[in-house]
């Protein structure tokens, strides 16, 4: 019996509040696309975007940070990630939405 995703994560995943903050990722391509970050954990993050990826893919992905308090720069996180899922969002019939896809990976390296 297949484990659901869940349980097959090793670290607990933290969900963003608000629609999440906002991303962008980077191809090994040089192609940059727009994406929001949904939940993150010490091993991993997921993202919402419209970019298809192949399994295991690395991508460079940088996250936006709220300031901590006003006025106050932060700087962003910026990941090499491995996608280890990608799947369809559901879309209600008649309805537009800014993002198409999720995908879920691993931290491969916290860059500066």
């Amino acid at each position: 019996m297949p484990l659901s995703h869940a349980e097959r994560r090793r670290d607990r995943r933290i969900p963003v509040p608000g629609g999440g903050l906002k991303a962008h990722l980077i191809t090994a391509h040089g192609e940059r696309h727009e994406a929001s970050c949904t939940e993150l954990s010490v091993g991993g993050l997921t993202l919402r975007c419209n970019y298809v990826p192949a399994l295991h893919e690395v991508l460079a992905v940088q996250v936006d940070q709220p300031p901590a308090s006003p006025g106050v720069q932060v700087r962003p996180l910026r990941v090499r990630l491995e996608v280890r899922r990608c799947e369809a969002l559901p879309v209600p019939e008649g309805e537009r939405v800014h993002f198409r896809y999720e995908l879920g990976g691993k931290i491969l390296e916290v860059l500066s």
